[in-house]
């Protein structure tokens, strides 16, 4: 019962965090030439805690190994928690590279920067702009590259003013018909 609790708990909280950061605006750049869309501190902090989830079960796996009085199947005990561990460790890297990114925009060009690499679009060759299978926006240039903006980042009522202002009406209509929450899409 009380581990139902502490889930509801943490769904609530996470769904008010959420929605808090769907409202604020992107974080201008020091130099005033545009904004920049990141993930939230509470996201980089779950992925902390990830990772510790990882590194616990592969300790206690090593334990496990390393004194086999511990446990009666010591290998299978091992080998689960070293799974567990693989696991956790590959969400943890998934969830750290996913922090990582952010994206520039400017009255010139959108920029998704993630780790070394970039991709520009300017805001003349943007051809649509859509909603992928996760609801996240879907920036296309007519050199076929792709942005996608996913809802995690703050800052998107500051990157739909950006999209107002450079697109043409049909094309900004129609990005933001299908795509939900539209509470945090008004003009700041």
């Amino acid at each position: 019962m009380s581990s139902a609790l502490a889930a509801i708990i943490a769904a609530c909280i996470i769904s008010v965090l959420y929605r808090r950061q769907q409202r604020k605006p992107a974080a201008a750049l020091s130099d005033g030439t545009g904004h920049v869309l990141q993930h939230a501190r509470w996201e980089r902090v779950i992925a902390w805690v990830v990772l510790g989830a990882a590194v616990v079960p592969a300790v206690l796996g090593l334990y496990a190994l390393w004194r086999p009085s511990v446990s009666r199947s010591v290998h299978e005990t091992a080998s689960v928690l070293l799974l567990s561990s693989a696991i956790f460790a590959a969400l943890s890297y998934w969830c750290f590279r996913s922090a990582r990114r952010r994206i520039r925009v400017n009255d010139s060009s959108v920029t998704l920067y993630g780790g070394q690499s970039a991709i520009e679009i300017a805001w003349a060759s943007v051809t649509r702009v859509t909603t992928d299978l996760t609801g996240a926006l879907l920036i296309c240039s007519s050199t076929g590259s792709q942005i996608a903006v996913n809802k995690l980042l703050v800052g998107i009522p500051t990157l739909a003013t950006y999209m107002r202002r450079h697109l043409p009406e049909s094309m900004y209509s129609g990005a933001f018909m299908n795509y939900k929450p539209r509470a945090h899409l008004d003009p700041i």
